[in-house]
């Protein structure tokens, strides 16, 4: 039997009676009804998504980005699901309130799908990020088999809406590809948007290839290097997460060899190692600092490995931002913010 939810949204600031789900499934008339539009995903698959939905959750914020970048406002969206509002990034605040004409409302995180929100909004469009189902609603990391049948139980209670996946590979360096293809499925899933979208993205691709041809003519070594938490060092070569720095921005790797760690957080190493390949410049995730942790940018400078690198030496170590490199890769705005943050270098060459 399903039972009446009577629920208070502060963002509407009005009590409104919704039903809830008792059951496993959905039946939506009004998705069934959607018109409909294939589209290419992640996975490199082509699936079903919603032309024009009323009603989203987006768990990925480079998606919420690129939307924000050419006017969230025209895409039409009646009510917006996004990871928790208060945990978004600073890049995104344009999500922290309400938009003229939609109602936004935390669902989850970016790890979690909070179905107590999802009954009550019933989304016709769910576009879902890399993070997805990696946590249960304590914050605790899943395995392999329960955050399959997570995903499972998820898309099975919500049979009438669709499911994409529209993201960054975090296991191989695509950027371009990815934004191309993210892109082309935004655009084909909200029409008015199509024409402003594909300008964005002629611009960073513009920008990207400019960066190539001087970073390749400069003949500088550069490594990219990303403190987890503020007593560890890892790095990442050519293939790797963040071998877009070598393979799309066209830096000359300090060490040519390809990563044998596609971990999300590299290849863990130490200082002596990065001063035995010696890169001329230095780029510097602070991943401590961007999850909120106690920042690792300090200790890594002070290192007095690090201060007999070359990169040391001629002041090349330029730390990256945050939010644009790890958590909204993939991103208009956040790759907007790469390309100043490489050209930081480019402009002193």
């Amino acid at each position: 039997m399903r039972k009446i939810v009577f629920v208070l949204f502060l963002t509407a600031g009005l009590a409104v009676g919704l039903s809830a789900r008792g059951g496993t499934e959905q039946s939506s008339p009004a998705s069934s009804a959607l018109e409909t539009v294939k589209i290419v995903d992640t996975t490199l698959e082509e699936v079903e998504a919603v032309v024009n939905p009323a009603v989203v959750a987006i768990y990925d914020y480079s998606i919420l980005d690129i939307l924000a970048s050419v006017g969230f406002e025209r895409a039409g969206i009646k009510t917006l699901v996004v990871p928790s509002r208060s945990a978004l990034p600073d890049a995104l605040a344009y999500y922290k309130s309400d938009v003229p004409g939609t109602r936004i409302v935390s669902g989850g995180s970016l790890f979690f799908i909070d179905w107590d929100v999802l009954d009550l909004a019933e989304p016709q469009l769910v576009i879902l990020g890399g993070r997805s189902f990696g946590m249960n609603a304590s914050g605790q990391r899943l395995g392999a088999e329960d955050a399959a049948k997570y995903r499972s139980d998820t898309y099975s209670r919500y049979s009438g809406a669709r499911f994409v996946k529209l993201s960054v590979d975090a296991s191989k360096s695509t950027l371009d590809e990815d934004i191309l293809r993210n892109v082309t499925a935004l655009g084909s899933i909200f029409p008015a948007l199509k024409e402003d979208l594909d300008a964005r993205y002629r611009e960073i691709k513009t920008d990207m290839d400019t960066i190539k041809a001087k970073a390749q003519s400069s003949g500088a070594k550069a490594l990219f290097v990303m403190t987890p938490d503020p007593s560890s060092i890892s790095v990442f070569l050519p293939g790797s997460r963040f071998g877009m720095l070598y393979h799309e921005f066209g830096f000359i790797p300090a060490d040519p060899g390809e990563s044998a760690d596609f971990s999300a957080h590299g290849a863990t190493t130490a200082a002596e190692y990065i001063l035995a390949v010696n890169p001329d410049v230095i780029f510097l995730l602070d991943r401590a600092a961007t999850v909120g942790t106690e920042a690792g940018e300090a200790n890594f400078r002070n290192d007095l490995s690090i201060r007999q690198t070359s990169a040391f030496k001629n002041n090349w170590i330029y730390t990256l931002d945050g939010d644009s490199w790890y958590t909204m890769t993939g991103g208009i705005q956040a790759a907007k913010q790469m390309i100043q943050d490489l050209m930081q270098f480019i402009d002193t060459i």
